[in-house]
């Protein structure tokens, strides 16, 4: 490689690399993810080698700096999801390619689809990685992403690589008219290569075409889905639900993981203190987050000798009766099956009069932070969970019901931890009944981290899906209130603007629309489905076509 063909691979590559940095939490630059793909994309189409490793190169580096809030947890996981993810670029890389020259079709029919396919697939393999989603990037920008109710967040994701596949086609196009800009932009160029002398043999022939299909394609779907956009929010009308308050400890997670009793004690305390501060409000629901009630509420202390899980008890029935107020608070919960004891990640529900109405354990739990996959088979896995036990997933969903004084009654939700970032957890809930949906979550373990901003970014995306509202208690942040057309109304801060590892009650009523099931709730992820067979044709007509020129003299 000569010494200019790296330095524009290494500018080009910088250039992705910062433009989609910048588009996610903690800088939020949304808007620049429309042209973070360019750069990468030119190279994709003009270089002849080192294209894979430039690739991995882009990937590895976006997602170490983007996952660097894991190194709270564990250096290991790090850098092996990082390098995991990576892999998604190196075969996003070579899809495209691939169909590309084999097919001669423009970028901008092919680089969207496999994009969209590929974000699908990384949301459930090896139990899935729902994060870093493109489509992410628009959460505040609510006339883009309300056609998640049809496509899911790989809809927006499908735009915006549809805008930036669309603008590299222009740009070759352009370069392909002078042989000159061609010379300079490509550098040296092998004898043979398919782009010598302005040769791009992956567009159309038909001039005409390709002209209209980049320029038209990109406009006219992003103008469809903005026009969407606006006439939903034009009609949208929410009603009030019920007051819910949300309790944030802001307990630090080296204290709550290596408590003793009396750390125990302090936390329950500091959460019963916070929530006897909204006495005399007529609040309808007040919540807990995740693990925040240190002893087990469904077994009878006497039975475990802890003094703990009687100041639990005690503690979550005279809140409710005091405050006159359901509760729905977080916590883990014991069963026992003969001699083995199994625990689960669990919401439990209370009433006004402090009976315990109602338990949700956790279904989608996370791997190596609270089960270790392969234990069985190798026992030395067991050293990456940081917990001394593992939980248990449950299988089965669990709807609470909620009476206010007013003699409203509402069905809702509860989702746990990273529950929120499952698409198909959220819709089936929906599709159950749900009328509006709790997260409680923990997040302590990533500090003052931009992880609890991009936590609550993919949130976003869960209320749009469903038109549903999305309600959070969280431990250090970001306790926050979204509404079913995805704006975040209302999110727990101090008297400076801090919003992440503060302390405090947030109190704001749920936003309600009529019942009803969008398209995604009804057909879950089809249109990404839809993505995944037309990149399958798509790959199958270029080995089709491989296999034809090789029998032909």
């Amino acid at each position: 490689m000569s010494k200019a063909n790296f330095i524009k691979i290494l500018i080009l590559s910088f250039l992705t690399i910062l433009f989609l940095c910048l588009s996610f939490p903690p800088a939020d630059l949304g808007y620049l993810v429309w042209i973070a793909f360019v750069p990468w994309f030119l190279l994709i189409v003009t270089e002849e080698k080192y294209v894979y490793l430039n690739a991995l190169f882009i990937g590895a580096a976006f997602f170490f700096i983007q996952l660097s809030w894991l190194r709270y947890v564990t250096t290991i996981a790090w850098v092996l999801l990082s390098l995991y993810c990576s892999a998604y670029f190196i075969a996003f890389a070579f899809c495209t390619r691939f169909i590309a020259f084999r097919l001669k079709l423009p970028l901008v029919v092919i680089a969207p689809c496999i994009w969209a396919s590929l974000e699908f697939i990384r949301s459930f393999l090896l139990s899935g990685f729902p994060w870093f989603f493109i489509g992410h990037t628009q959460y505040r920008f609510l006339p883009v992403i309300q056609v998640s109710d049809i496509t899911g967040v790989y809809g927006i994701s499908f735009i915006i690589v549809t805008v930036n596949a669309g603008i590299v086609d222009l740009i070759i196009r352009s370069l392909a008219s002078s042989n000159k800009l061609v010379s300079d932009f490509i550098s040296v160029i092998p004898p043979g290569h398919p782009l010598k002398n302005g040769d791009f043999k992956y567009l159309p022939l038909d001039k005409k075409y390709k002209s209209s299909l980049t320029c038209i394609m990109p406009l006219a779907l992003l103008t469809a889905v903005l026009l969407y956009g606006v006439c939903w929010l034009k009609d949208y009308k929410p009603q009030e639900g019920p007051l819910v308050c949300m309790v944030q400890g802001n307990i630090p997670q080296d204290l709550k993981f290596d408590s003793t009793e009396e750390d125990d004690i302090q936390i329950l305390k500091k959460y019963s203190d916070l929530s006897m501060g909204v006495k005399g409000k007529l609040i309808d629901l007040l919540v807990w987050p995740e693990t925040m009630v240190p002893g087990l509420l469904n077994i009878n202390p006497e039975l475990t000798g802890r003094k703990i899980d009687m100041l639990s008890q005690f503690t979550a029935v005279q809140l409710a009766q005091d405050l006159n107020t359901n509760l729905l608070l977080g916590g883990l919960a014991l069963t026992l099956v003969g001699d083995e004891q199994i625990y689960f990640n669990s919401a439990y529900s209370y009433n006004r009069e402090g009976k315990l109405a109602g338990r949700y354990d956790k279904i989608h739990l996370v791997p190596f932070g609270e089960f270790t996959p392969l234990k069985k088979y190798f026992p030395f896995l067991a050293s990456l969970v940081p917990y001394e036990i593992g939980l248990t997933h449950s299988n089965r969903r669990t709807l609470f019901n909620l009476d206010t004084p007013t003699g409203g009654s509402f069905t809702f939700g509860s989702s746990i931890c990273y529950e929120d970032t499952v698409p198909s957890l959220i819709r089936k809930f929906k599709k159950d009944g749900a009328e509006f949906m709790l997260n409680i979550t923990n997040d302590g373990w990533f500090r003052n981290s931009a992880e609890l901003d991009q936590h609550l970014a993919i949130m976003v995306f869960r209320a749009v899906e469903n038109r549903i509202c999305m309600a959070r208690a969280a431990n250090t942040g970001i306790s926050s209130f979204v509404a079913p057309d995805g704006y975040i109304y209302d999110k727990l801060s101090d008297a400076e603007g801090k919003y992440r590892e503060v302390c405090g009650t947030l109190i704001n009523r749920i936003k309600l629309i009529k019942k009803y099931n969008t398209f995604y709730t009804i057909c879950g992820d089809l249109f990404s489905i839809l993505c995944i067979a037309a990149s399958g044709i798509m790959l199958i007509m270029s080995v089709f076509k491989i296999r034809l020129s090789h029998k032909m003299p």
